[in-house]
């Protein structure tokens, strides 16, 4: 489904078309390691796996370069080498290109992250393609057209119909989260979201459910 400059895709990715750049938001990595690290008994799933569908729909696409707009971790503070070097070869084995990190509020990053000559492209402030500024949206948010994350948003339309959304406004994109384990925030009938156009995953499309205040 095309909006504005962006292609939203069903693989929880929004492509900017004129720089052939996907941004995903709030992967979470690392959720089943930080569950395990607290003593609950749950599988670890290689970073590999948890983005095999994105993988598949950057090749479709023909898209070869990345923006990660916060959240990539679930905590930063713990096993983020593990995690990142299983990331570093998925970019590698899938010839994905990371050119942009914008750290979120799970991240804790620091100034600077290295690991083994990689070094990974951090950019505190936000990232800009086009006309269009990217942010992972915890704090403030700048002037201008803005696409950020870290709200989950989730369409909760009627029972047994619901599924992650974009959420879409003249000057604002609002990725749903990458993460399969993250908890979405129903915005149907949400009267903070009014003006905005819930545009919902349903299997292999991107369906337009108009504005999300309304009942």
């Amino acid at each position: 489904m095309r909006v504005h400059d962006w292609l939203l895709t069903p693989a929880r990715a929004a492509i900017h078309v004129p720089t052939a750049t996907a941004v995903v938001a709030d992967l979470h990595l690392g959720y089943d390691r930080i569950r395990r690290r607290g003593g609950d008994a749950v599988p670890v799933r290689r970073v590999a796996d948890e983005l095999t569908v994105l993988a598949a729909e950057l090749a479709r696409q023909g898209v070869s370069r990345l923006v990660i707009a916060g959240d990539l971790f679930e905590d930063g503070r713990y096993q983020r080498d593990e995690v990142l070097r299983e990331l570093v070869a998925w970019l590698e084995a899938s010839a994905v290109e990371l050119v942009a990190v914008v750290p979120g509020n799970h991240d804790r990053l620091g100034d600077r992250v290295e690991l083994d000559g990689w070094t990974m492209p951090l950019y505190p402030e936000g990232f800009a393609l086009g006309e269009w500024h990217v942010v992972h949206g915890d704090g403030v948010l700048p002037p201008g057209r803005v696409v950020q994350g870290h709200e989950h948003p989730w369409l909760r339309w009627r029972r047994g119909v619901e599924g992650p959304c974009y959420l879409v406004s003249s000057d604002r994109l609002i990725l749903p989260a990458m993460s399969a384990d993250a908890a979405g925030v129903n915005v149907w009938g949400d009267a903070r979201w009014a003006g905005y156009r819930a545009c919902a995953i349903a299997g292999g499309q991107v369906l337009d459910f108009g504005d999300v205040a309304r009942r």
